[in-house]
């Protein structure tokens, strides 16, 4: 096999979007590292990128945060053909020569996306020119999926479900263009592992109680003080493991706390053995928080939703019967309590789980760009543009 370059484009709104592009690329590496060279990149971080789309990204955190109302209206208003036109035309005034710059720097026979409207932007980039690279996106949510996820100059889109794949199709794709395989997490989550017990030994943890896992994701963002501070309150034989992501202020808080319960709290970690050492998962319903749950077969209580994509992502689980939605204090004990009371439920809700995860999803998404790599010529170059000043200089 020829060595062949992958470039994965993602976003930092959020960190379920990264997360995906590095389940990609751990995949590709294990299964071809003699063969691939894979890069990660941000558009939004290219210094040629508007400053603008930088501050963004927190702008999404904090209006889903403060203002979900907001987003709402602004997902429903843009979910059409003609305002994704629209904000692809917008997308690459503000990034496209940043996203040429990448292209002509890296030279990728294939390019994955798992952001939307990237990979119409590198069509556009190589207009004009004969061949492009190999595209690929790969949609990071459940449910209710936007339309500019999906574009017709796609070589294939990767969804993780036949509801988004009847999406895709009615948003214009063809048969052809469209695979169901998941969404893709870290290849830790599908390694084989000790017994239970001994992991939670590993972990510190105690082995003999119930035990639930409370996240707010890599920001650490939603109510997880009110929420754990509940939970240890209810009287319950509980263990508690918090991850309180890069919110430092609120690691702080929570370990000057005198806990009933045995608690243990962190910081930005890494989940895997977390997520199977523990009985219950309690998280928002972002697409690879909830997915990475799935993948180890843990039963979730969802307390937070963003609206648009996120709700889709609620909707999805509990409709498997993985999950309740649990949105304040009183329903989130009622839900840990629940499950305690009645271990039947519980289990049943972790098998919903496994039958809806597919913890070696990124590991087919590796094979299918391995396939799609193979099946194309060398990859096409891309002339750096030249600027005015530049053009100007050489008839000096």
């Amino acid at each position: 096999m020829r060595n062949v370059r992958i470039l994965i484009l993602t976003t930092d709104a959020g960190s379920g979007h990264r997360s995906a592009a590095q389940a990609i690329e751990a995949a590709l590496l294990h299964n071809y590292s003699q063969s691939m060279q894979v890069t990660i990149a941000n558009p939004l971080h290219e210094p040629s990128s508007p400053s603008l789309l930088r501050h963004a990204e927190t702008f999404y955190l904090s209006t889903i945060q403060h203002a979900p109302e907001r987003y709402d209206r602004a997902h429903a208003l843009t979910n059409a053909a003609a305002y994704a036109a629209l904000l692809r035309s917008a997308m690459g005034l503000a990034i496209g020569d940043a996203l040429r710059q990448l292209l002509v720097r890296h030279t990728p026979d294939v390019v994955i996306s798992v952001y939307p409207l990237f990979t119409a932007l590198v069509a556009d980039a190589y207009r004009g020119v004969r061949g492009r690279p190999g595209l690929i996106t790969v949609v990071t949510d459940l449910g209710h999926v936007h339309h500019t996820w999906f574009s017709p100059v796609d070589d294939l889109c990767i969804v993780p479900n036949a509801q988004v794949r009847t999406r895709a199709l009615r948003c214009g794709l063809k048969p052809h263009q469209v695979r169901i395989v998941g969404i893709p997490v870290h290849p830790r989550f599908a390694a084989p592992r000790a017994a239970l017990e001994d992991v939670r030994r590993d972990l510190g943890w105690r082995t003999d109680l119930v035990t639930v896992l409370i996240s707010g994701g890599g920001a650490g963002v939603g109510p997880l003080a009110e929420l754990s501070i509940a939970a240890d309150e209810s009287n319950e034989r509980l263990q508690l493991a918090i991850v309180t992501g890069h919110n430092r202020e609120l690691a702080e808080t929570l370990r000057a706390r005198t806990w009933r319960n045995p608690t243990h709290i962190y910081g930005f970690v890494p989940m895997a053995d977390m997520m199977y050492a523990a009985d219950i998962i309690a998280t928002k319903a972002g697409g690879l928080s909830v997915s990475e749950a799935l993948a180890v077969g843990r039963p979730l209580l969802i307390y937070g939703a963003a609206p648009g994509q996120e709700a889709g992502n609620l909707e999805y689980v509990v409709r498997r019967g993985a999950a309740q939605y649990t949105p304040d204090a009183a329903q989130f004990v009622a839900g840990i309590q629940r499950w305690i009371e009645q271990p039947e439920a519980r289990r049943a809700a972790a098998d919903a789980a496994r039958a809806a995860g597919n913890p070696l999803a990124a590991f087919e998404i590796a094979g299918i760009v391995r396939d799609l790599a193979l099946s194309r010529d060398a990859a096409p170059r891309l002339a750096p543009r030249v600027s005015l000043s530049d053009w100007l200089s050489s008839w000096r």
